[in-house]
């Protein structure tokens, strides 16, 4: 072999090492999808508000989104379900078996989905709440057949579709506005849109997550059809420009309400905002989607911690509540942060101030562990002083506790970047 010819085959084998290298590094995340239809049968009540009634018919389907993300470190199953508020014990019971460590359920909030405390409907043999289950189970086992090498990017959009229900008052303290059908944008607000988005080995994107903090409650109380309200008509609108992709949504709605609200009593009529509000955050999400076409993703990284606190009753102080909290690193520079119940938007905030990352999100409605549940909201210590609804009644935990689970949340994430120490560190010294 001739001296160049030596040389180029050098070349050759050090550049099929690095490049084969390279790939073993990228492919340190694994993700599964699937998903399954989980509307119910015309007929049972749904849940939300104070006086539902059994529903009459259907505008659109209600669906659970199955998201599987596994590394070296650990295996996760991301759920989101278009209900309102619901937890699910039975999922978290078969999840060991099945070698997933974590289980993460994001409640939509739709006040237009089933009532699943009921346990007569559609037969006391089998509440629909099971069949749900069931389903989704099915769902997680058919993500994770399906693995595939995954790349992940954050980004974030920004639209205003929501107002503050809890109007500051001159005097200190709040007057709630469930209904604002002037559209009067009251504050503050979280018009963040945060993006999660998935890609295989091949760039296509698999799976977009979308986070916004606002109530799905753009049908209201006298609605009597199911729907999976504005969050189910943007995953729908997100799908169909994609093609072969699914759209999960996860909430953080807390104390903001939507600007565009159906409340004529028409059925017709009162389905316009829906799709309107769905849409416009559709857009907003394919916007963001083509700022981000030329940021690849990674897949360097996926963590996990799980920790549940015990906290006081608020209104019964003998009694104590234990609430999940659950933190997720990627890749080295998205952090999130799930809670249970309804936390406030201030925490939406705090958290994307405080977590020192490039992409920071709080995910709220979130059954991330054995617990209790807030019923239902996690008002911040200013709201709870300032009244109003969800501050100062429709909720359990005392006064405190979001923070305290907030923070512990951030102590997830600062410990998950080796930034925290299980024994004394002196640190730098000038």
């Amino acid at each position: 072999m001739n001296k160049r010819a030596h040389l180029f085959f050098c070349i050759v084998i050090i550049q099929v090492f690095f490049y084969s290298t390279a790939v073993a590094e990228e492919a340190r995340i694994m993700a599964g999808i699937a998903q399954t239809d989980i509307t119910p049968p015309i007929g049972g009540r749904t849940w939300g508000y104070a006086a539902a009634k059994p529903t009459d018919g259907l505008y659109d389907r209600l669906m659970a989104r199955v998201l599987i993300l596994q590394s070296s470190d650990t295996t996760a199953a991301l759920v989101s379900w278009d209900v309102c508020e619901f937890q699910s014990p039975w999922l978290r019971d078969h999840m060991p078996e099945m070698g997933i460590d974590t289980l993460l359920l994001f409640n939509s909030h739709t006040h237009a989905g089933p009532d699943l405390s009921q346990s007569d409907f559609p037969s006391a043999d089998k509440p629909w709440k099971r069949t749900i289950e069931e389903r989704i189970l099915e769902a997680i086992k058919e993500a994770q057949k399906n693995l595939f090498p995954a790349y992940i990017a954050a980004e974030k959009g920004s639209i205003p579709l929501g107002y503050n229900r809890l109007r500051r008052d001159p005097d200190g303290l709040a007057t709630t506005i469930f209904n604002n059908l002037d559209r009067i944008p009251y504050g503050p607000v979280d018009p963040t849109v945060g993006i999660l988005r998935v890609t295989d080995e091949t760039g296509k994107i698999r799976v977009v997550l979308v986070n916004y903090a606002c109530h799905a409650v753009v049908l209201g109380s006298e609605n009597r059809k199911i729907s999976a309200d504005y969050p189910g008509a943007m995953a729908r609108a997100v799908e169909q420009r994609l093609n072969e992709v699914m759209c999960m949504f996860v909430q953080g709605g807390g104390d903001i309400n939507p600007l565009f609200m159906g409340r004529s009593g028409d059925p017709k009529e009162d389905y316009e905002p829906v799709l309107k509000m769905g849409n416009r955050l559709a857009d907003n999400v394919m916007d963001t989607l083509d700022r981000m076409k030329d940021i690849p993703g990674k897949s360097q990284q996926f963590v996990t911690a799980t920790e549940v606190l015990t906290v006081n009753h608020r209104w019964e102080r003998e009694k104590t509540l234990r609430f999940g909290v659950t933190s997720i690193l990627i890749n080295h520079e998205i952090g999130i942060v799930t809670l249970p119940g309804e936390p406030f938007i201030k925490f939406q905030f705090d958290v994307r101030e405080r977590a020192a990352l490039p992409f920071a999100f709080l995910f709220g409605y979130c059954d991330n562990s054995y617990q209790d549940w807030p019923n239902w909201y996690l008002p911040d210590i200013e709201a709870a002083a300032r009244e109003g609804y969800g501050a100062s009644d429709a909720g359990i935990a005392e006064v405190g506790t979001g923070e305290r689970l907030m923070n512990q949340g951030l102590i997830q994430l600062y410990t998950l970047r080796g930034m925290l120490h299980a024994e004394p560190k002196p640190g730098r010294r000038g």
